[in-house]
């Protein structure tokens, strides 16, 4: 009975710090909500995109359904520019589309990043020239968005399994490790060779697929991302050779609580970027 509830409790809190980490992860798309004539609009704007033009879309906007129900004209300009960098904005037209109003930014070199903002404006049906409101979205803080190359499947699934396995052993581990019971070490084990098979053989092709590098972590760059897996994998390297300590249980608890402590941490943060004025992939500052 022991075992089964062990069992729960890791998938538990694997799936907690998966989706945690996901969801609060500055390449996942930002929510944004908006007031027009007393009702709210709510809609996703990128933060991620691929070897094409990525669309932003005001989902709902500018339809005829909404124009009818408010009484209203709507237009948006979208406006970007590189990041980092600076330099003058672009301005670009959002046009009407069958989800809503849409534009288009210009796809980048891999690790390349653009900010942009919109400005969304509605005037009365009756009347072109007589404003209503004025809207600024993300106009205090940019949105960031990075293009990636896309990843095959056959490299970008293993990697996720073994990733997400290896935190289910360690969480297991860990349980176990505290009960003391002895299944602790064999998980421990487990979960360490497949964070070695998830992190460092799977993990750098999908970076090179993705940024056209390997490993942007120490001692070459910053790369949070490849930086916790390589602590991570040093924390559970000591727990897997002192597994004959008498202490080693302890070991196995602290190891285990630094692994899901640090891989809490948001996917993508000081992730891989690209300097435009070089063109070398560089670690986000």
């Amino acid at each position: 009975m022991k075992k089964v509830l062990f069992w729960i409790l890791a998938v538990v809190i694997t799936l907690s710090a998966s989706i945690y980490q996901r969801k609060t992860g500055p390449t996942n798309p930002k929510y944004e909500t908006v007031f027009l004539a007393g009702d709210e609009y709510r809609f996703k704007l990128p933060r991620s995109g691929g070897e094409t033009d990525c669309s932003v879309v005001l989902k709902g906007f500018g339809t005829p359904q909404m124009i009818d129900s408010l009484g209203l004209d709507i237009n948006a300009v979208m406006y970007w520019r590189k990041y980092p960098g600076g330099g003058e904005y672009t301005a670009v037209q959002m046009l009407p589309a069958e989800e809503g109003l849409t534009a288009f930014l210009p796809v980048q070199p891999a690790a390349g990043k653009l900010e942009y903002y919109i400005e969304l404006e509605t005037f009365r049906k009756d009347d072109a020239s007589s404003l209503k409101t004025r809207t600024m979205i993300c106009y205090d803080e940019p949105l960031i968005i990075r293009f990636k190359g896309d990843v095959p499947a056959w490299v970008l699934i293993p990697h996720i399994l073994c990733m997400f396995i290896s935190m289910l052993f360690g969480a297991y581990a860990f349980l176990c490790a505290l009960a003391n019971m002895p299944q602790y070490r064999r998980y421990t084990l487990l979960s360490f060779w497949l964070l070695v098979l998830g992190g460092f053989v799977f993990g750098p092709i999908v970076q090179k697929y993705a940024f056209d590098i390997f490993w942007s972590g120490f001692p070459f760059g910053g790369d949070l991302t490849d930086n916790k897996t390589l602590f991570a994998a040093v924390v559970l390297l000591f727990a897997v050779v002192t597994g004959k300590k008498r202490w080693n249980r302890w070991a196995v608890v602290v190891a285990m609580a630094v692994m899901f402590a640090i891989f809490s941490i948001p996917h993508s943060m000081r992730g891989s970027e690209l300097n435009h004025e070089t063109g070398v992939i560089e670690s986000a500052k």
